[in-house]
């Protein structure tokens, strides 16, 4: 199988640099659109005072350069996984999926909550950041604002379904569009900014602690509408395959980050001049003759969002498949240039509803906010524990220095989580259901394929013992060559046990195949493959692929047959198919989690479609297995 990697070369320069706008930063690119707006109501809307604009600037400031800049930035982007980033890399990397118990357990129970907290957000973000766009009709043409929810539904829809289509093709629109809206952010911040230059002031960090000191019973209030500028953070790690980490940190630095900054401190500037622009000052920065213009740009832009968060939850799924925590479902590949262009049809019709039903339900961005950002911030929490512990294990860092990050990392990441609790009763309930939804599914799963091969082994045998055997008197022996696929490379696949067992039939030639998830994203060609004669007609293959690899087993296992002197178009597949047979009483929550299991795998790819296997040179042999 040929490594299926970016193949084309740069060009333009800075282009990498570019395409990163696209993907990387279209989620915090679009926060100007509602941040600001959201922290203005938080504190008492056109009643504020000029200190209240100070303290705001000043505390999304020091949010974006410690939290984005240091945290992800400057830290938690050197903490990756031969080049992969993301909340489950720090899970691999840290081991955390084999034998966890203890402390172990604990940082594994944290990473799959921040991952199901991503999966959550993944819904919520395109709902928020299209619909904050589209509400600009409400300042460009009052009389249209009735239609801003069918419009929003309208263009979610149109995102999700183009998703079959694959990024690839757009791909190239994504990152001038992107430049286009930073450099429109950064030209709208300067003309706001010379026309109250006093709000630059807003840099001293006092001004954030003073309005906290000022108004402590609305400091959460404050301190969640804070964090809904940083909302993107989690996508710099997430997507750090994608580009690497000095493109990022480039693109963050030059362009990203003084674009968002220099927006912000325009529209505090515009709102200390006008008072009433706090119902919406991105728009009301705009002079009258460029609404429409930032309008259109806005939609593209949160559109690109969208697409960058559905894209960063594809790719989240895939890994939590080929690791063991979600079923198998039908992964397309949509580009023949990077593997990391795919597409996850069933997830996407799944996020496509959800996110139109709660556009619908709560109408407008000030009511969705209150439910959006509890999600990241729990994912955040998440990342900051792993990372330490990833620090303390592999960096090696002595106990003051690894004590002072767990400690300044804690204080900012808890600061915002705790802000965004006092959401839970006003939305904040949304995200956190749907991610409790996928940790029940990521749990289940999970112990299923544990107790399902408890249970297999009832069914088999070691593969020694089974070969030592060798053929019974009487058995009937097929001049074809057969290929099985194992879940353990020591023990005798189950179809193969009953075949010989119960219709006394084996094959000329047996090949009993063990594909394995490397805990790295990729593995390399010449460590896919080991093979084991057992003995003339038994052979054991082990095949190996990183968890962010296409699996195609006949691609990858011809050549290895061709060296035994077995035509790999000629030999069939036998797979085992498990009928799971749940409880027949729920007692207790292992039982509902074997009812969830069951149900999941009634409705899981097959494996003759995950494993790229030829239909019409396979067969399938069914068994119950009761957990």
């Amino acid at each position: 199988m040929v490594e299926r990697r970016p193949t084309g070369r740069r060009t333009i320069p800075f282009a990498a640099e570019m395409a990163a706008l696209g993907v990387v930063f279209g989620d915090i690119g679009t926060s100007p659109l509602y941040a600001f707006k959201q922290g203005l109501n938080a504190v008492g809307g056109p009643a504020i005072s000029d200190a209240d604009v100070f303290g705001l600037l000043s505390l999304i400031t020091w949010a974006i350069i410690l939290s984005i800049t240091l945290k992800y930035v400057m830290l938690v982007l050197r903490a990756d996984n031969d080049g992969e980033g993301g909340i489950l890399a720090l899970v691999t990397l840290l081991d955390l999926q084999r034998s966890a118990n203890g402390k172990r357990l604990w940082l594994l129970v944290a990473g799959l909550v921040g991952a199901a907290m991503l999966i959550g957000d993944g819904v919520l973000t395109p709902a928020i950041s299209v619909l904050s766009a589209i509400e600009g009709l409400e300042v460009i043409a009052p009389a249209l604002d009735h239609w801003i929810v069918a419009a929003t539904v309208l263009v979610i829809l149109l995102v999700f379904i183009s998703q079959r289509a694959g990024t690839e093709r757009i791909g190239a629109f994504y990152g001038p569009v992107m430049l286009v809206w930073f450099l429109s952010l950064a030209a709208l911040g300067l003309h706001g900014i010379v026309q109250a230059p006093q709000v630059l002031a807003a840099f001293d960090p006092r001004h954030g602690i003073a309005i906290l000191a000022d108004h402590p019973l609305l400091a959460g209030a404050i301190l969640g509408a804070t964090f809904l500028a940083i909302t993107g953070g989690e996508a710099l790690y997430a997507d750090l395959g994608h580009f690497g980490r000095p493109v990022i940190t480039r693109a963050w630095l030059i362009v990203a980050m003084p674009a968002l900054l220099l927006n912000y401190y325009g529209q505090g500037a515009h709102v200390l001049l006008h008072r009433e622009s706090v119902r919406n000052p991105f728009y009301d920065l705009a002079p009258d003759m460029f609404e429409v213009p930032l309008l259109i740009l806005a939609t593209l832009a949160t559109v690109i969002a969208s697409q960058a968060i559905i894209t960063g939850v594809f790719s989240l799924a895939k890994q939590a498949i080929e690791l063991g925590y979600l079923p198998p479902m039908r992964i397309r590949y949509t580009s023949e240039h990077n593997d990391q262009h795919i597409y996850v049809g069933r997830l996407n019709w799944i996020m496509m509803t959800a996110c139109a039903a709660i556009v619908v339900s709560f109408g407008s961005s000030d009511r969705l906010a209150s439910a959006y950002g509890i999600a990241v911030a729990m994912a955040m929490v998440s990342t900051t524990i792993l990372f330490v512990a990833y620090v303390h294990r592999r960096w090696r860092w002595p106990w003051p220095a690894l004590v002072g990050l767990a400690g300044g990392l804690a204080v900012i990441d808890l600061s915002f989580a705790a802000a965004n609790l006092t959401k839970l009763h006003d939305g904040g309930w949304l995200p956190v259901t749907i991610a409790a939804l996928v940790l029940v599914i990521m749990v289940s799963w999970r112990r299923g394929l544990e107790g399902l091969g408890i249970q297999q082994r009832r069914f088999t045998q070691p593969l020694d013992e089974f070969v030592a055997k060798g053929r019974p008197a009487g058995c009937a022996v097929s001049p074809r060559t057969a290929i099985f696929l194992s879940r353990g490379a020591a023990v005798t696949p189950v179809a193969l046990g009953r075949l010989s067992e119960l219709l006394n039939v084996q094959f000329t030639r047996a090949v009993i195949v063990s594909v394995w998830i490397a805990s790295r994203p990729r593995v390399p060609v010449d460590e896919r493959v080991r093979v084991l004669p057992l003995d003339a007609a038994h052979l054991r293959v082990d095949v190996r692929f990183g968890y962010m690899q296409q699996i195609d087993v006949p691609a990858v296992l011809g050549p290895a047959l061709y060296a035994q002197g077995i035509d790999p178009d000629e030999a069939v597949y036998v797979i085992g198919h498990e009928r799971v047979m749940p409880p027949d009483d729920i007692l207790g929550v292992r039982d509902v989690l074997a009812h969830v299991f069951a149900f999941l795998a009634r409705n899981a790819e097959r494996s003759v479609d995950r494993f790229g296997l030829p239909r019409p040179r396979t067969i399938e042999i069914g068994y119950p297995v009761r957990l």
